[in-house]
C-alpha cells in the first residue's frame, strides 16, 4: 500500500490503542545502558561508547501531529537500561537495523513495524541507537509464524506507479502475488545502501530458494532475502510481478517492450502544437474579428495551449535525461501555462453562455468589450500567476512542513506525487471544468429545447444544424478535459484511458477543424492567394470579401431559419447560432 495509506492506518491504530496511557508514564526498554549501545559488528553485543543522540528513531506525537527532534526523550518516557524483551516461549527477540520507513515510535511508548504492519505495544522491544529488538509474537500473527517470508513492496492493496514513482492503492485481486504456501509475504521495500533500486526482473524469470531467498535464472546472480521485494507496475503490469532489488553486480534487467504511450503522445502533442499555430494564423486572417471578446480569449487559450503542449512534447521526448534547473523551470512553465489555458477556456465558457442565456444575444460597445476584457485578463492570467508563483517559492525556499511543495523535477519534469498534484494543479483544473461542465448543459438546453419550443426550428435539417452547433461546444468549451481529470483520479491501466488521452493531445487539431476551417477563413485564403497571383491588380483584394460580424463566433458557422409572421407575410431571417461574447 502506499506511504500515505501506511500513515493513515498507523494513526488510527495508535489513536485507539493509545488513548488511555498516551498522558500516562510509560516503561520504554533500551537495550544497553545510556553510556552503551548494541554494536551489530558484535552481534550487538552492548559496547561502552556512549552516543549523542542515544536513538536515531523519529518518535511521532499525536498531539502535536508531528515529530520530535531527534534524540529528545518524550516526557512520558520511564527509560529502563539495559533491559531487552521477554519474549514468549523463550524465543530471541527479531533484530531490526533502523532506516527511514523500517519502523516507527509513537510518544505513547508503541512502536509500529512498517515490514509486517503491526503494532507492538512496551516491553515487547527494547530500542538501542540504531536498532530494535522485537518479540516475534508480537510482530508476527499465525499466518506469518511459519514458512519463509517474502517481501511484497506495495503491501496488501498497494501495486507501484513507474509513473508517479510511488506505490498506489487499487482494488483488483488481478494483481495480487501468489506464492506457494511454504512462502509468507510481508510488507515493504529492499533497504538499498545507496537508496538506488533495480527492476531485476520477472518472478517467472527467477527460482525461489527454501531461506526466502532467490536466483535470477538470466545471469545465476543470487539475492538475499532482504535484498529484494515482490510487486506488479502499474504501467506494465502482466501475471507474474516483477522484482525490486538493490543494485547488484551486472543486474539482469528485463528489456521491457517500449510503452506505447511514450511513442504516441509525443506525436499527438506535436500534431497538436502545429494545427493550434495554424490556428492562430487562421485567426490573424480575419481582422474585422479582432475586436471581438471571444476571438480576444479564444486566441488567449490557444496561444497558452500551443506553449504548453512544445513544453511537455519536450519533456515526454527527453524522458529520465532532463534534471535540475532545466526540469525545474520547465515543470513551473507548464503548471502556469495549462492553468492559464483551463482559465481562459472558462472565461469562454461563460462568455458562451452569457450570450446564449434565454437566446437573447445583445452586441457590446467596445468600451463594454475592453472593460470585461480586462477583468478576464486580470482572472485568467492572475490566478494561475498567483497559484504557480507560490508553487514555484515554496519548492525554491524551506518551508515547515506544514505546507505541501509541489516537489518540482524530483521524480520528473511535474509534480512530486498525487497530493502535490491535486493541490496545486487538478484541484483547480478539476474545479473549472465542473462550472465548465455545468455551462455547457445550459448551452445546449438553450440551443436545442429553447429553439424547440418556441418553434423556430422545424425542419430536419435546422435541427441538425444545432446538433453540430452542440458538437462543436463539446470542443470549445473543453468538455473532453473532464476525462483527464477522471483518468488521474481513477488510475488503473494506462490502455484503459488510451484513446482519452489521444483524443487530449490531439485537441489542437479538434479546435482547428472547429475553429480553423470556417468560411471566413477560407475566403481571406483564398482572397490571399489571389492577390499575390494579381498583384498588379487594385481590385483583387475586394474580390468576394467576406466581412466577420462582430456578433459572429470565429469557432462556429453555422445559423438556424427564423420564420417569423408578421401581418399575414412569412418572412425568412438568417440568425446566426454564434454572437459575440
Amino acid at each position: 500500500m502506499s506511504s500515505s495509506v501506511v500513515f493513515c492506518v498507523i494513526v488510527v491504530l495508535v489513536t485507539f490503542s493509545g488513548c488511555a496511557t498516551s498522558l500516562k508514564s510509560v516503561s520504554v526498554n533500551k537495550c544497553c545502558s545510556m553510556d552503551e549501545y548494541a554494536s551489530k559488528e558484535l552481534n550487538y553485543t552492548c559496547v561502552q561508547e556512549r552516543k549523542m543522540p542515544w536513538s536515531s528513531t523519529r518518535i511521532f506525537s499525536m498531539r502535536t501531529k508531528n515529530y520530535l527532534p531527534v534524540g529528545e526523550v518524550p516526557r512520558n518516557w520511564d527509560i529502563k537500561e539495559r533491559q531487552q524483551p521477554l519474549c514468549d516461549g523463550g524465543q530471541k527477540p527479531k533484530i531490526f537495523h533502523y532506516v527511514p520507513g523500517s519502523y516507527l515510535a509513537f510518544v505513547n511508548g508503541s512502536l509500529f513495524v512498517v515490514e509486517y504492519s503491526r503494532l507492538v505495544h512496551p516491553g515487547k522491544y527494547c530500542m538501542d541507537f540504531d536498532m530494535a529488538m522485537v518479540c516475534p509474537e508480537e510482530i508476527q500473527p499465525a499466518s506469518l509464524q511459519s514458512g519463509v517470508h517474502v517481501k511484497k513492496c506495495c503491501g496488501d492493496g498497494g501495486i507501484y506507479s513507474d509513473t508517479r514513482k510511488t506505490c498506489v492503492t487499487i482494488k483488483n485481486d488481478a494483481y495480487r502475488v501468489n506464492l506457494p504456501q511454504e512462502y509468507s509475504l510481508t510488507f515493504g521495500f529492499p533497504q538499498c545502501n545507496d537508496k538506488h533500486m533495480v527492476i531485476a526482473g520477472k518472478l517467472y524469470e527467477a527460482t525461489l530458494l527454501k531461506d526466502g531467498g532467490l536466483v535470477l535464472n538470466g545471469t545465476g546472480t543470487t539475492l538475499p532475502a532482504e535484498g529484494f521485494c515482490l510487486e506488479h507496475v502499474l504501467e506494465n503490469a502482466g501475471i507474474s510481478p516483477s522484482i525490486f532489488a538493490c543494485h547488484v553486480e551486472q543486474p539482469y534487467v528485463v528489456q521491457t517492450p517500449a510503452d506505447l504511450r511514450f511513442t504516441l503522445y509525443p506525436i499527438g502533442l506535436a500534431l497538436s502544437a502545429v494545427f493550434l499555430a495554424a490556428t492562430l494564423i487562421a485567426g490573424s486572417l480575419l481582422p474585422a474579428s479582432h475586436h471581438v471578446l471571444h476571438w480576444r480569449c479564444q486566441t488567449n487559450h490557444v496561444a497558452c495551449l500551443l506553449v504548453g503542449d512544445v513544453l511537455l512534447c519536450i519533456v515526454q521526448l527527453s524522458g529520465n535525461s532532463m534534471t535540475g534547473s532545466p526540469c525545474f523551470i520547465i515543470a513551473v512553465a507548464m503548471h502556469f501555462l495549462f492553468l492559464s489555458a483551463f482559465f481562459w477556456l472558462n472565461t469562454m465558457c461563460f462568455n458562451i453562455w452569457w450570450t446564449f442565456r434565454d437566446l437573447r444575444p445583445q452586441s457590446l460597445e467596445k468600451s463594454q468589450e475592453r472593460w470585461r476584457l480586462h477583468i478576464y485578463e486580470v482572472y485568467a492570467w492572475g490566478v494561475p500567476l498567483l497559484i504557480a508563483g507560490t508553487a514555484g517559492i515554496l519548492d525554491s525556499v524551506e518551508t515547515p512542513n506544514v505546507f505541501i511543495t509541489p516537489g518540482f523535477a524530483e521524480n520528473n519534469c511535474w509534480f512530486r506525487g498525487n497530493t502535490e498534484i491535486l493541490t496545486y494543479f487538478f484541484g483547480p483544473v478539476g474545479g473549472l471544468l465542473i462550472i465548465n461542465l455545468l455551462l455547457f448543459g445550459a448551452t445546449a438546453r438553450e440551443l436545442t429545447c429553447g429553439l424547440w419550443k418556441r418553434e423556430l426550428v422545424k425542419s430536419t435539417t435546422e435541427r441538425a444544424a444545432l446538433g453540430r452547433v452542440c458538437m462543436k461546444l463539446v470542443v470549445v468549451m473543453g468538455v473532453t478535459w473532464i476525462a483527464d481529470v477522471v483518468s488521474w483520479a481513477v488510475g488503473g491501466p494506462q490502455e484503459i484511458w488510451y484513446v482519452t488521452d489521444l483524443i487530449n493531445c490531439l485537441q489542437g487539431v479538434f479546435i482547428f477543424i472547429v475553429v480553423g476551417l470556417q468560411p471566413q477563413v477560407l475566403t481571406a485564403v483564398k482572397r490571399l492567394w489571389c492577390l499575390r497571383k494579381n498583384r498588379a491588380a487594385e481590385t483583387a483584394g475586394t474580390t468576394n470579401h467576406h466581412s466577420s460580424s462582430s456578433q459572429g463566433l470565429p469557432s462556429m458557422g453555422d445559423t438556424i431559419t427564423n420564420n417569423s409572421i408578421t401581418n399575414g407575410t412569412t418572412k425568412t431571417v438568417s440568425i446566426p447560432l454564434e454572437t459575440s461574447c
